[in-house]
């Protein structure tokens, strides 16, 4: 078999690039603006936004230029809502990782083999741990080097991982302590688990400004028995943002949230939220009671 060589296409200005928008079936109600947002926003990236718009490359009627950059508004809008309760999830579960394992197996547990589900996981664990602690320049990290010879108990190592490895560590703890930690929270560790690698990549989509709009997942996610019923998509964002109450136990901060989550969805009512996989009931789904 041959393998083709296609030649990438050539450069092109801000100018032609809205000219192929145009050519394309895009309306362009002020030319002047919409090359300021090209400007700013890499065309490959702003064009994303407007794949549900068109078929190949011709775009449906009445797609304006300013339709597609709400897209992009309301995307990066919901990126920065959500990471205000992945943030709250990373640190709660960093703060009982640490309390069950030092508690468990002491403040050097870690190091032990016998810590984990997975024995050989031990040495891969300390090795990316040692890279996080030699990368940090915290000035608890330099504390610890300097007074405890670079011994650093695991409530203050869990500090300098990333949410990977956070989640990483969670799914290779032994069953006992996996079932320790999921109790604070009534779920099963099985959940809790697959919920935990599924944050890590919203997280990094987040803090990467990837889009979420129109992007499935890749992974399915998990939901508790009594949640089946609701026939949620299993690939795509809604799922973990629904399942995420069951990570945050406060009410109110929960449903502070979402009333600020409703606020944006009806700031971008011309949003089509389905593509996100929301549920028709999402709004009654995501209130808690109490």
């Amino acid at each position: 078999m041959t393998n083709v060589t296609v030649e990438l296409k050539p450069p092109t200005t801000f100018e032609e690039q809205l000219n192929i928008l145009r050519t394309r079936g895009v309306v362009i109600p002020d030319e002047e603006y919409s090359i300021s947002i090209l400007k700013r926003i890499n065309y490959y990236r702003f064009t994303a936004y407007a794949l549900h718009f068109k078929e190949n490359d011709t775009y449906f009627p009445n797609t304006t230029f300013n339709k597609i950059y709400r897209h992009y508004e309301f995307d990066a809008k919901l990126r920065q809502h959500l990471m205000k309760m992945v943030e709250h999830v990373e640190i709660s579960f960093r703060t009982h990782i640490a309390y069950t394992l030092a508690h468990s197996y002491g403040a050097e547990g870690y190091k032990s083999e016998s810590t984990f589900f997975n024995p050989n996981w031990c040495q891969d664990f300390n090795t990316e741990l040692r890279k996080c602690i030699d990368k940090s320049k915290d000035p608890f990290v330099l504390h610890h080097l300097s007074k405890y010879s670079g011994r650093f108990p695991v409530w203050v190592a869990i500090e300098v991982l990333t949410f990977s490895w956070l989640s990483k560590l969670f799914k290779n703890l032994r069953n006992k302590d996996k079932k320790e930690v999921s109790r604070y929270y009534g779920v099963h560790f099985n959940e809790i688990s697959n919920w935990l690698h599924a944050l890590t990549i919203i997280r990094n989509k987040c803090a990467h400004y990837s889009r979420l709009f129109n992007d499935k997942l890749p992974m399915i996610v998990k939901f508790r028995e009594d949640d089946k019923k609701y026939e949620i998509k299993n690939n795509l964002l809604y799922a973990m943002i629904f399942n995420l109450q069951h990570l945050i136990l406060e009410s109110s901060s929960w449903n502070v949230w979402v009333i600020e989550l409703e606020s944006i969805v009806d700031e971008y009512n011309d949003v089509d939220i389905k593509f996100l996989g929301f549920h028709e009931q999402w709004r009654e789904q995501l209130r808690k009671q109490g």
